[in-house]
């Protein structure tokens, strides 16, 4: 998505420049990702340095939205307007940057992402503004959350598909794995949680294309 975002604004060398850059770049992100996913993180977004905030958010809802919008798991979308017409709050939580849950917003009453640090002139720095949820802190935070907001974490529902999730999986009262990885997969049949297979639709488009910066 990065990718998406930046090449929309250079053309001929200097897009094929980046994506040299960017693919040199490969073997050490993943390397970060399976030491911490925090630091693999904070490596990506590292790449946004110098980008101007309002300009992320202005791509994010002429390009972006209907891309994620059809991509979107019509059983999951189903679930949250289930989940919101019965008087739930619906919270997401994800470690993508907060420009790019922004076709996301009308399906939520909170979407905690990440944010991206920047100065006083709206330039981001290349450092997030707070350390991004991963893991242990997930849990925490939704606790935390809830608490504040009066939520009763064991009548809630949470929905992963990442054995990375576990700690925010177990502190809800009625977790959900949704195309869940092998350990995941695993520890849900152990722990007899319901595992559920919501596919992105038959027909949507699988990547972003960069290549169409003039659509």
């Amino acid at each position: 998505t990065y990718l998406w975002v930046r090449l929309r604004e250079l053309d001929g060398t200097d897009r094929l420049a980046e994506l040299g850059r960017i693919a040199s770049k490969v073997p050490s992100l993943v390397q970060a990702e399976r030491r911490s996913r925090s630091d693999f993180l904070r490596g990506i977004y590292r790449e946004y340095e110098g980008a101007r905030l309002d300009d992320l958010n202005e791509v994010a809802d002429d390009f972006l939205t209907s891309h994620v919008l059809s991509r979107l798991s019509p059983d999951a979308v189903r679930r949250i307007r289930q989940h919101r017409a019965a008087g739930h709050q619906t919270v997401l939580i994800t470690g993508a940057i907060r420009p790019l849950t922004r076709p996301l917003i009308p399906l939520f009453d909170h979407i905690e992402a990440a944010d991206l640090a920047v100065d006083s002139r709206g330039i981001c720095t290349g450092h997030l503004a707070s350390s991004p949820l991963v893991g242990e802190s997930r849990g925490a935070w939704m606790k935390s959350y809830a608490a504040e907001h009066g939520i009763d974490m064991t009548a809630s529902f949470g929905y992963a598909d990442s054995h990375s999730d576990l700690p925010l999986l177990e502190a809800i009262g009625n977790p959900v794995a949704v195309r869940p990885d092998v350990a995941l997969y695993r520890h849900a049949r152990r722990s007899h949680w319901d595992v559920v297979d919501w596919a992105s639709p038959t027909g949507a488009t699988r990547g972003l294309d960069p290549a169409k910066s003039g659509a």
